[in-house]
């Protein structure tokens, strides 16, 4: 903002510079004399860093000067900074380095080709340094967690909100390979992705600061490490996958073999009564690609206890009577949820098949939801 202000105020200047004779600006000062000046900066700017201050400088039809002259601490400390200005609008950027972290005073003036000095002009501004960045402090870490990614699961790290001047967040993880990598985020975002991130690992994460808006430097704070880790599983995003058929169902009670996807755990799958059918009974699920399982949630309707066992296969085929299917996992319901865990995690298949072999009222028998959990 500092440098919009800088390019807004010498605007200002030059309509007021474009209204009046230039000499008429300088008569009092050779009324008395023959007292030649050289142009004085048309405006200024001092943009903070660290030890350090971007020095911002405009000149206006003033191609006779030859130097900047900078000065601070009393002018005892200065910079002179030579310069080829034209006969238009020129503005130079001059980095003014090996400040302590303090505010300055500066006084500013031209030189031009003949020698001849300008009059002052003052301007302010400030260095920071160490003792800024002790009083920084990382922001809050909020969460790890893992998602599906397009080949391998993304770590997922959430951020609580960003504090003042806070410019962006780095995180440092580890990734399945063995390797390390370096993410971030800006300040206005609270989670960021870290790609093929190996699951049951912390994370290291810093923050990054500017002292005042516009500055030409960020002061970082220590890498922090966190205290979660990364889970070893994830759930799979279910939104692109498709219930397929089923051997039967009674859609007007519970909604339809659509439901065990919709997250809503009051919907359910009910298998066929008025007339019955008999057991078994099955849904087939398509993923959309090859997907294996470390875990499997099923949830059965709730409040009712007629499912039973309940097997789970996967195969590369989109038929229920015919295809080959590798049974993954089996659970017999004791609650409404059941946490199964397959019996080879490394079997994969694009279709799901879910069997209902048996029920505790048959032949009924009915499916709420169901969840399944990559590893990594």
């Amino acid at each position: 903002m500092k440098r919009i202000y800088f390019v807004l105020s010498f605007t200002a200047l030059l309509v007021f510079a474009s209204c009046e004779n230039f000499m008429d600006v300088h008569q009092e000062y050779i009324k008395d004399g023959e007292i030649i000046y050289s142009p004085k900066v048309a405006a200024t700017a001092f943009i903070a860093g660290n030890e350090r201050i971007l020095f911002l400088a405009a000149l206006y039809k003033s191609p006779n000067v030859r130097s900047i002259d900078l000065y601070w601490n009393g002018r005892a400390d200065s910079l002179i900074t030579t310069v080829s200005p034209t006969s238009e609008i020129d503005i130079f950027e001059i980095l003014v380095p090996n400040l302590l972290e303090q505010s300055y005073t500066f006084d500013i003036r031209t030189t031009d080709i003949f020698g001849h000095k300008s009059l002052w002009s003052t301007d302010f501004g400030n260095a920071y340094g160490a003792n800024f960045r002790n009083r920084l402090t990382n922001r809050r870490l909020n969460d790890l967690s893992l998602v599906e990614g397009n080949d391998a699961p993304s770590g997922r790290v959430t951020f609580y909100s960003a504090a003042d001047l806070l410019v962006r967040n780095e995180v440092r993880y580890a990734k399945s390979d063995g390797s390390t990598a370096i993410v971030s985020i800006t300040a206005e975002f609270s989670e960021v992705f870290c790609p093929s991130a190996k699951g049951g690992t912390t994370v290291e994460y810093r923050s990054f600061y500017i002292p005042e808006e516009e500055a030409i430097d960020t002061f970082s704070t220590a890498w922090a490490t966190s205290d979660a880790t990364f889970p070893l599983i994830y759930m799979y995003d279910r939104s692109n996958w498709a219930v397929l058929a089923c051997s039967d169902e009674r859609a007007d009670d519970g909604g339809g073999m659509h439901t065990i996807l919709d997250g809503d755990h009051g919907n359910y799958w009910h298998s066929q009564w008025g007339p019955d059918v008999d057991l078994p009974h099955w849904l087939l699920v398509d993923f959309g690609k090859p997907l294996n399982a470390a875990k499997i949630d099923l949830y059965r309707r709730p409040g009712n206890t007629d499912t039973k066992t309940v097997e789970i296969y996967f195969g590369d085929t989109p038929d229920a009577e015919e295809g080959e299917w590798t049974k993954v996992a089996e659970t017999v319901f004791s609650a409404n949820l059941m946490e199964v865990t397959p019996f080879d995690q490394t079997t994969k298949g694009r279709y799901m098949k879910i069997l209902f072999p048996d029920s505790n009222r048959a032949p009924f028998t009915n499916l709420s939801e169901i969840y399944l959990y990559g590893g990594t």
